[in-house]
């Protein structure tokens, strides 16, 4: 009976007339960790990217506040289907981070389509010069992966010290 009444607490939890590829995948402690274990396990090693190898660096955190941006950028490209590091408003990764309050000193971002698991997308990562660079970036101290619908979303970050201001970017 129990079970019965477990099923029937979670469908009135469920959205009615919703495909799966709108449902978010919010991830919980656990799977922050060993999403973060699997990249420090890559960062701890060192490994090629293309042809130049990258060597081990220092192991990164979770952050919460990437999280939330990166978790964005995948619904964004989840509703209007579309697969790219700008926003459909044009906005970059930087101006991402800084609409969550982020005051980043480096930020970087991998992006993933189609993948069933975090184990796929990391792979892919690794298999591409330009993302494998970004996974052992030693400049960046802090990530977070989001997925959402096919898009899988991978935030980078070091924040600016203290008592400092960033003066104006590039565009």
């Amino acid at each position: 009976m129990q079970w019965i009444n477990f099923y029937i607490a979670i469908l009135f939890l469920l959205p009615f007339n919703q495909s799966m590829e709108n449902v978010d995948v919010y991830l919980n402690d656990a799977s922050n960790a060993r999403m973060l274990k699997k990249v420090n396990r890559v960062r701890s090693t060192g490994c090629f990217c293309g042809r130049k190898y990258m060597p081990a660096t220092t192991p990164l955190k979770w952050n919460d506040t990437l999280y939330k941006s990166a978790l964005g950028h995948a619904k964004e490209m989840t509703r209007y289907n579309f697969f790219a590091h700008f926003s459909i408003n044009g906005d970059d990764i930087g101006d991402r981070l800084e609409s969550f309050g982020y005051d980043w000193q480096i930020a970087g971002e991998n992006l993933g389509e189609g993948q069933k698991s975090f184990e796929e997308v990391l792979q892919d990562w690794l298999d591409s010069k330009s993302h494998c660079k970004m996974l052992l970036n030693p400049k960046v101290n802090e990530m977070a992966v989001a997925t959402h619908g096919r898009f899988w979303v991978q935030h980078f970050g070091k924040t600016m010290p203290p008592n400092t201001v960033r003066k104006g970017r590039l565009k």
